[in-house]
């Protein structure tokens, strides 16, 4: 093999370990940490469907790194406000279709919120206590805007 063939061919094998590597990169997960939507972050996730006027709320799905409860918060001027509702003790890990029982019913074009917070270990909410599980990038609460519309389709579910 002469100089020539064995420098091209390397320079062919070098291109395609580049190739490969981009073709990886390309290919991983984005970190969804400053998406708007907040859905996961840092082993925390949240997602909420839009929801008909009632006095339960489904989430979907939520993720917790650590054990803990999904609390729902009617919205004080854009924020979220007063507690309405939370769930049991979730464990670390995923919950699919939890319903939460509201201590009011909600109204065609309320805006609620869906906020994690972790358990201090003693497995009883209790909102001074139990703090809001923060985003790690941006230092905010990990949670989702529940919009409640007469219009909406059925609350999503996650099959098993």
């Amino acid at each position: 093999m002469n100089k020539k063939t064995f420098l091209g061919f390397g320079g062919v094998i070098i291109a395609i370990i580049a190739g490969a590597v981009l073709f990886q990169k390309s290919t991983k997960q984005p970190d969804t940490a400053g998406d708007s939507t907040g859905l996961v972050v840092g082993g925390n996730a949240i997602y909420v469907a839009e929801q008909l006027p009632s006095q339960i709320v489904s989430v979907a799905l939520a993720l917790l790194a650590n054990p803990g409860f999904v609390v729902v918060h009617e919205d004080r001027a854009g924020a979220p406000g007063r507690i309405l509702g939370q769930s049991a003790m979730l464990g670390a890990g995923e919950t699919k279709n939890l319903s939460i029982a509201l201590s009011r019913s909600t109204t065609d074009g309320e805006t609620l919120y869906a906020m994690l917070h972790f358990d201090d270990g003693d497995g009883v909410f209790d909102a001074a206590k139990d703090k809001p599980v923060l985003d790690s990038v941006s230092g905010e609460p990990v949670m989702t805007i529940i919009t409640i519309s007469q219009d909406a389709s059925e609350p999503g579910v996650i099959n098993p």
